[in-house]
């Protein structure tokens, strides 16, 4: 599932990729704990979760 991201440097909207995680009870996702802009090309920390859905 892919989520939406603000980068840290430069506020620009930016999708990634959340990998599903096996549970019994609920969806879960796992992202990458940094991820790069594709505006800026610039590193920014993941947010913790609630995340938004990308459309």
């Amino acid at each position: 599932m892919e989520f939406v991201f603000v980068c840290g440097w430069c506020d620009t909207e930016c999708v990634v990729w959340g990998e599903p995680v096996v549970s019994w009870w609920t969806q879960k996702y796992r992202v990458p704990d940094v991820f790069t802009c594709w505006w800026c090309g610039e590193d920014s920390t993941s947010p913790p979760p609630p995340w938004t859905e990308a459309e």
